[in-house]
């Protein structure tokens, strides 16, 4: 038996493939081939120096026409699904503010239904730490260092998704590659919990 937990979870490169996704955009905007793009391994939130100047005009560009089409990771939907149907609370807590989008809610909740995620709460917020503290959040599973560092630091569980723009980054948290190694990994904190551990130990 294990405990019911509050997960929150990240949507880019977490439960999509964001990052393979909008490579061709940016060689798009950036006017370059999408040959270069994908050998030097350019992600949206890894532009090259020169272009990051201009991120802001890119994602407005692209943000509300084109994130509801991102393709999902194959086995995210069951993932989430699985979490649910064990009995524990689904947040989905994604960066995403009017900087990139006219409406980050609207977007982002179709992009969901799309992907057939089913889930307790949104919450649209770059603060995930505040937002966990807030939600009484156990655990988090996220793509990003900074994220899974700053949640990490106010006594959440992190779990990280490996994305490939992170993928040179160690950190101290359990990586897992899908979504039935997140499931396991999820299942791990909780009977630790269960057995009277605290769980990010």
């Amino acid at each position: 038996m294990s405990r019911k937990l509050n997960i929150a979870i990240d949507i880019d490169d977490t439960l999509t493939n964001t990052s393979d996704y909008l490579q061709p955009f940016i060689a798009e905007y950036f006017g370059v081939a999408l040959s270069e793009v994908q050998e030097k391994k350019i992600a949206y939130e890894n532009l090259p120096e020169p272009w990051k100047k201009d991120t802001v005009a890119f994602m407005k560009a692209y943000a509300d026409r084109v994130v509801p089409d991102t393709p999902f990771k194959p086995d995210a939907a069951w993932g989430v699904n699985e979490l649910r149907a064990r009995g524990h609370r689904i947040i989905i807590i994604t960066a995403r503010t009017t900087a990139f989008y006219t409406d980050p809610y609207a977007t982002t909740t179709e992009e969901l239904r799309r992907g057939g995620i089913v889930y307790d709460k949104l919450i649209c917020s770059a603060d995930k730490a505040t937002v966990c503290r807030e939600e009484q959040i156990d655990v988090l599973i996220d793509d990003h260092p900074r994220n899974c560092e700053t949640v990490a630091a106010v006594g959440v569980s992190v779990v990280n998704m490996f994305s490939w723009p992170y993928q040179d980054v160690q950190m101290p948290y359990p990586r897992v590659h899908n979504w039935a190694e997140a499931v396991a990994a999820v299942e791990k904190l909780a009977g630790k919990v269960c057995m009277g551990s605290k769980i990010n130990e």
